[in-house]
């Protein structure tokens, strides 16, 4: 992947589930990744982790603010 950037809700779309339902999978709490989803809070060096191992999307490429 290039240039690319992913976003949580994009991530999400792309996999056919809810913002909660990644979250759920990703082991981060559902508040907390739909707070980021929305730009109100920053994404932690584990969300990061988790989102690529989960979703097969490089650190790189998941856009982080």
């Amino acid at each position: 992947m290039e240039n690319v950037m992913f976003t949580v809700r994009m991530m999400a779309a792309m996999m056919k589930i809810s913002i909660e339902e990644l979250a759920d999978k990703c082991e981060i709490e559902r508040a907390h990744l739909k707070q980021v989803s929305a730009g109100n809070v920053k994404m932690t060096a584990y969300d990061l982790r988790q989102l690529s191992k989960i979703t097969g999307i490089p650190a790189d490429n998941i856009a982080i603010d």
